[in-house]
């Protein structure tokens, strides 16, 4: 994916997803391909680290291009 994901949740209790980058956006709609952008991020989330942690890295990192 090349831009943003917004996953986006109605009174109805569906969910829709919007797709932006590029110089193109889109609203899906259709549940299947809905539910698999919402695996996807949610694969994704489950692979990053806490917040804490996070920060710890990137302080890292500006370490070590700091040096």
């Amino acid at each position: 994916m090349d831009g943003s994901l917004t996953l986006l949740w109605q009174d109805d209790a569906s969910a829709v997803a919007y797709t932006e980058g590029n110089g193109c956006a889109e609203l899906i709609e259709e549940p299947a391909a809905v539910t698999r952008y919402r695996l996807s991020y949610d694969r994704l989330r489950d692979l990053a680290l806490p917040p804490p942690d996070s920060t710890a890295f990137i302080r890292g990192v500006l370490e070590e291009h700091r040096s």
